[in-house]
């Protein structure tokens, strides 16, 4: 939500150069319809990061945690709660379950995830699930404090041992494309 609200939408002119002719005829601009606002920028700044920072090191002194054990469990429950459901929907693990439950006749013509052999997905869907699991486990024992490395680990599983696997590249590609899209990568 934050990043969104560093993006600045705007209208692109018939003289971009960008101005083209869509599929179905319809004047389009890289793939926007004339008249619909898009992304024209980004506006770069560090000072969030700096100020959450500097937070989350002021609140860990004596004074600010004694307040804040006095916040009840059930306020701090719900904060959670409401983040963890809404982290949910934009999970990449949720939306390839739901694709694979969802009747055909349901998905969208134009999703990714039609490229992709249903039995790929499902692999793909068990190794994200142990990964979770295994960072899960990790945090309920007495090396909690080791989780970072089981997801460093993860890197290499997913560099050298996952292309092992029988899946195309074609199909990585849309499995575990690149979380950031193209336009916050060239902002």
């Amino acid at each position: 939500m934050h990043t969104q609200s560093l993006v600045i939408m705007g209208l692109k002119s018939k003289d971009d150069e960008e101005f083209g002719i869509s599929a179905d005829g319809e004047k389009a601009l890289g793939g926007v319809r004339e008249g619909i606002e898009h992304p024209v920028a980004v506006v770069e700044q560090r000072v969030s990061n700096l100020v959450q920072g500097s937070l989350c090191l002021a609140l860990m002194s004596g004074p600010f945690l004694h307040v804040l054990g006095l916040v009840p469990r059930g306020v701090l429950a719900g904060l959670f709660w409401f983040m963890g459901t809404d982290a949910l929907r934009g999970s990449g693990v949720t939306a390839k379950f739901l694709y694979l439950i969802q009747d055909d006749s349901l998905v969208p013509l134009h999703e990714p995830l039609r490229k992709v052999r249903p039995s790929m997905i499902w692999l793909f869907l068990v190794i994200e699930l142990v990964g979770f699991g295994a960072t899960m486990a990790i945090t309920q024992t007495i090396a909690a404090i080791g989780f970072p490395i089981v997801i460093f680990l993860l890197i290499p599983i997913r560099t050298h041992i996952i292309p092992l696997l029988p899946f195309r590249q074609e199909e990585l590609a849309i499995l575990d494309g690149p979380t950031a899209s193209p336009f916050t990568m060239e902002s």
